[in-house]
């Protein structure tokens, strides 16, 4: 055992991680784009829609009619429950040794978490923040399990990215949590949040998608609820279904500014994922079986298979990288053993790499900030830009 690693803590460190989510979210909490302040808007005036939950709840704060900062003021809660709850919530997982420490300040300077920070207004921090305070319960227990299928089906109704982003990691979750019961058993109580989420999309699919005769006075209502023009990218959505959404990105796949996506965020973002799930095959320990490999494999990269239905390639990386650490957070609370196995795995130069590029790496801000222009790799697009001028 790394002897080092395994002491408790100073005190200063975890300050230092303290500063570190201070950092992050003073850079990145800026003002969100049109499309995710439209989408906040949506709600059931015309009948069960995807994504009309949260608008439903807060017209009960901003009325008749929405201004834009009213917007803000709904997108900065939101931005601080998500972080609040994670911020709580791997304090008290991750162990108060050195190594816990060290990985809670790599978490907090990640690229990946930076860009879930910038992403101000999208529900994906509502999200968040529920998935996190879900975690605070035990999946052992049979409150945790029907806690984690409530927090999976309202997610849906929130916003059907819920079902790849975090059902799959609530699955690994209940099943690491289980470890005495019979296999069969097992499995089927661990896909439980799973199945809630797949019939919730179901509904929403049958009965959630706004008819096209109903389209156009939709975009009317939304203009008229806001002091603001609507963004026309957010309420088409309504009118596209999962075929349209297949026929979009095939398009998309052949444009140079996907690509660059792809080039300056997503390889960076895979490349992190790619570490995520090797630190957490690691933590395992070789005792672990093949399903649960495969379970913490299939939860990390889950919220990826999303770039096939939409091209939003920062948010469905950023949190592949976000879930390898909640599969870390679930390994440590149910399994004694990890702790020596976190103490033995990390190390100071280990520490120091994954550090030192997760500082000089950005990847492109979801809100209105463009920040990440001037850090790698986008920056080597301003370089070729003026060394290329005539």
């Amino acid at each position: 055992m790394n002897t080092e690693m395994s002491q408790p803590a100073p005190k200063w460190l975890y300050r230092l991680a303290v500063v570190a989510l201070f950092f992050v979210l003073v850079r990145n909490l800026l003002p969100p784009n049109a499309f995710t302040g439209t989408v906040l808007l949506f709600d059931y005036n015309f009948g069960l829609i995807r994504r009309g939950m949260i608008g439903v709840a807060a017209n009960l704060f901003w009325g008749d009619t929405v201004t834009v900062n009213e917007v803000y003021l709904i997108s900065v809660l939101m931005a601080f429950f998500g972080t609040g709850m994670a911020a709580v919530l791997f304090s008290r997982r991750l162990p108060a040794t050195l190594a816990g420490y060290l990985l809670l300040i790599l978490l907090f300077s990640s690229f990946a978490f930076a860009a879930i920070m910038a992403s101000t207004g999208y529900i994906d921090l509502i999200l968040i923040g529920m998935v996190c305070l879900s975690l605070f319960t035990s999946a052992a227990t049979k409150g945790g399990v029907l806690l984690r299928i409530a927090v999976a089906v309202i997610g849906v109704f929130m916003h059907e990215v819920m079902l790849p982003y975090f059902t799959v990691f609530y699955a690994f979750d209940i099943w690491v949590s289980r470890p005495l019961q019979k296999t069969l058993t097992r499995f089927f109580t661990a896909i439980l949040p799973l199945i809630g989420a797949i019939v919730s999309l179901a509904i929403l699919n049958k009965w959630g998608q706004l008819p096209p005769e109903s389209y156009a006075a939709f975009v009317d209502y939304i203009d008229a609820k806001s002091t603001f023009p609507a963004n026309p990218e957010s309420t088409i959505v309504m009118k596209r279904t999962l075929a349209d959404n297949l026929s979009v990105m095939a398009e998309k796949r052949g444009m140079l500014d996907y690509r660059s996506w792809v080039l300056f965020d997503g390889i960076p973002l895979f490349g992190m994922t790619l570490w995520m799930i090797w630190f957490n095959l690691k933590l395992l320990g070789p005792q672990a079986s093949a399903l649960t490999r495969f379970a913490v494999i299939s939860a990390i990269l889950a919220p990826m298979s999303l770039n096939v239905i939409a091209f939003d390639v920062v948010r469905f990386g950023a949190i592949s990288v976000f879930v390898g650490f909640l599969t870390i957070a679930s390994q440590m609370h149910t399994d004694p053993t990890t702790c020596d196995r976190l103490s033995r795995i990390m190390t100071w130069p280990m520490f120091v790499i994954v550090l030192f590029l997760n500082l000089n790496i950005s990847v492109n801000q979801l809100n209105s900030g463009d920040g990440h222009e001037f850090l790698f790799p986008w920056v080597l697009v301003k370089q070729l830009s003026w060394v290329s001028s005539p």
